[in-house]
């Protein structure tokens, strides 16, 4: 029997198809019984509809004893997309019927001499092989460059779809003929020749992404990042050195501070001068993401814990099979498929990339005092330490665990981890000795002040 021709799904009616379900049933990619439905999944069960002359397929595949085998709308799915075919053809059935681009039908079976449950694409969502179809534009393919156009999902949030739009212009951007714009985030890119650049972003949870905006990249390059990995697979690497750090994920400097010869850095507060002095660290190891992945409670107790109690209901409408899952293998994998859910779960800073480090041995740091987290020569955050120093450092902010990344976690010790180990040029650790509390509470609050006062 020869081969089914699938005929590539036009990039435009791909994009119209994905709009309809984030509209009418859900934002893709969403979970729904079990099976990740995702552009990739609409776009491969419309192509395999379209496939076949009266553009209807029945749910599933019987067995044909001494005959060819009828293939059904699961096993269409499960061929090109390698997936398990009767888990996801009732459901992406039931997606495309809600969202009005298919209709439930009855398919008859010439061999059982019965009828059974099918669907079928409706007329305006049919095409043919003169339709217009953007080379880059395959679905469930098996090539090298096989893969979905970059515009299915936003590479910024990983939620939302990409959408051309023509005749709106952008303050302070030279004339495009068009630019794409998110569906979700807001986040816009403009062509650049055959690469696109992303010059603004309208709402952002995650301020590493901070460092793509201005940025050019070919679609290839941003249909990885939407995937969570960079060109090659790999995940995108930090920027070891900021030449611009008015596009970087660093905050600006509130003032700069004057630097000495020691190393020391003189702090003007209250009509004197406070000299803070470098304390050296030394990093191990390499850093790493998804550290909420390792997280070992069960989603059941996790969701016990009065900081979840929000997430019960939503969690018992879409997630309730998972109950028994270990937390961190949930949360991990909902990052894997894309479904931004997996952020209420984490506080501000729970999804960065951490290293561990140890502040050296030296007089000052066995000594209580005043942590200060200095980027850029300016103050960025000041913290009381009413244990040694060291202490502080090595057994705070030195390492993260899992649970440190969660809602009821530690944000600061997420933060000051990922901001020292991946801006290691930039950023770095100050301490002022102060053995008495009243002595650090002032301390603290000139410094606040200072950084108040630069930054109005």
């Amino acid at each position: 029997m020869s081969s089914t021709q699938f005929f590539p799904l036009p990039p435009d009616l791909f994009a119209a198809a994905s709009k309809t379900v984030s509209e009418r049933v859900s934002q893709l990619p969403f979970l729904r019984s079990g099976v990740n439905v995702t552009g990739e999944l609409v776009g491969v069960a419309m192509e395999c509809l379209n496939a076949v002359p009266n553009k209807a397929l029945s749910l599933t595949t019987l067995p044909v004893p001494g005959g060819d085998r009828e293939d059904g709308l699961d096993r269409c799915i499960e061929e090109r997309l390698h997936i398990p075919g009767k888990a996801a053809a009732p459901v992406i059935a039931d997606v495309l019927c809600s969202a009005g681009i298919a209709e439930s039908t009855l398919i008859s079976d010439r061999h059982a001499h019965r009828e059974q449950r099918g669907i079928k694409l409706l007329s305006p969502w049919t095409w043919h092989i003169a339709s217009t179809m953007a080379p880059s534009v395959r679905l469930g393919g098996s090539g090298a460059d096989a893969g979905l156009s970059w515009m299915d999902v936003c590479p910024v949030c990983r939620t939302g779809i990409l959408e051309r739009v023509v005749g709106k212009q952008l303050f302070g951007i030279p004339h495009t003929d068009f630019i794409i714009e998110c569906s979700s985030c807001g986040a816009k890119f403009i062509p650049v020749g055959p690469a696109f650049r992303l010059v603004s972003i309208a709402t952002i949870r995650d301020p590493l992404w901070k460092k793509h905006l201005d940025k050019t990249y070919p679609p290839e390059t941003w249909a990885a990042l939407a995937r969570g990995t960079g060109p090659g697979g790999k995940p995108p690497a930090p920027r070891p050195v900021m030449k611009r750090p008015e596009n970087s994920a660093l905050p600006p400097a509130a003032v700069t501070l004057t630097s000495l010869r020691d190393g020391s850095l003189a702090v003007p507060v209250g009509g004197k001068t406070l000299y803070i002095h470098p304390v050296t660290i030394t990093f191990t190891g390499g850093i790493k993401d998804n550290a909420f992945a390792r997280v070992q409670k069960t989603l059941e107790e996790l969701l016990a814990e009065p900081a979840f109690e929000h997430l019960r209901t939503p969690v018992n409408a879409k997630y309730s099979r998972y109950l028994s899952l270990k937390a961190g293998l949930f949360l991990g994998q909902l990052k894997e498929r894309h479904d931004p859910f997996y952020r209420e779960f984490l506080n501000q800073s729970g999804d960065e990339r951490y290293g561990s480090f140890r502040a050296e041995d030296s007089r000052e740091t066995e000594k209580k005092g005043v942590l200060v987290v200095i980027v850029n020569r300016g103050l960025y955050q000041v913290i009381s330490s009413p244990d040694p120093l060291r202490t502080t450092i090595n057994n705070r902010f030195g390492r993260v665990g899992p649970d440190d990344c969660l809602l009821s976690g530690d944000m600061d010790r997420c933060r000051i981890n990922a901001l020292l180990c991946n801006y290691k040029k930039e950023a770095g650790l100050f301490i002022y000795p102060a053995e008495k509390d009243e002595e650090r509470l002032a301390v603290i609050q000139s410094m606040n002040d200072l950084t108040a006062v630069g930054r109005t």
